[in-house]
């Protein structure tokens, strides 16, 4: 497949999915779009991020697309291995879309190196760190697993950079864990893009629109 992947990404309000939209297109270098314009080509992939539980929208979703499907369970940082949804005959892929799409800088580093020395808790509760702004804006956009999970790092690793922060991050949000996945559906991905193609060239030819070139192109892929 020589054009870029194009993934469309949706879920119900709230569940992260333009956050993973972004980390998807950062992590893999799809397309990912989480509003696919009417009459685009369909997409390569869906990804329906679901949140707490899969709900009866999500099924119906699942159960509704023709494209090849994956199912990711976002925040799951939030939430104990044994408190993540579940999905009849689909595997759920926990993914902190917020840590995977995350870009550490060495500002960041040494926010957190000095907070870590000074014995900086991170709260339960984001409103603890409201007063402090440098805290407040770490705090939204590690999360408090995510900053906690950076502060053990720049306590157990001195000197590390913002490089190897932010690869330990994406490493440690499980987006990774959907790039098999997404291989193994590139067969099916691509007879799908074929199939598209044949449709609109028989489309081309019906119409009567420079039919020609249209026949000739159908031919031609048919021998493909």
């Amino acid at each position: 497949m020589n054009q870029p992947l194009v993934v469309e990404v949706n879920g119900l309000p709230g569940a992260g999915s333009t956050t993973l939209a972004r980390a998807l297109t950062k992590c893999f270098g799809v397309v990912a779009l989480t509003d696919a314009p009417a009459g685009d080509a369909p997409p390569d992939l869906l990804v329906r991020v679901v949140g707490a539980q899969v709900r009866s929208a999500d099924t119906a979703a699942i159960a509704m697309t023709e494209a090849p499907i994956l199912v990711v369970a976002s925040k799951c940082d939030t939430r104990r291995a044994d408190q993540r949804p579940s999905a009849p005959g689909r595997q759920v892929y926990p993914v902190s879309g917020l840590l995977a799409g995350l870009t550490v800088t060495q500002e960041d580093v040494e926010l957190l190196s000095e907070w870590q020395r000074g014995g900086l808790v991170v709260p339960v509760v984001a409103a603890a760190f409201a007063e402090h702004p440098e805290q407040a804006r770490l705090l939204a956009a590690y999360g408090r697993w995510g900053l906690a999970r950076a502060m053990t790092a720049v306590a157990e690793q001195p000197g590390i950079d913002a490089q190897a922060l932010t690869a330990h991050l994406r490493a440690a949000s499980g987006i990774d864990a959907l790039a098999p996945p997404i291989r193994a559906l590139s067969g099916q991905i691509a007879a799908r893009r074929r199939a598209h193609r044949l449709s609109g060239l028989r489309l081309l030819a019906a119409r009567g629109f420079d039919r020609t070139a249209a026949e000739y192109r159908l031919a031609a892929e048919s021998l493909r």
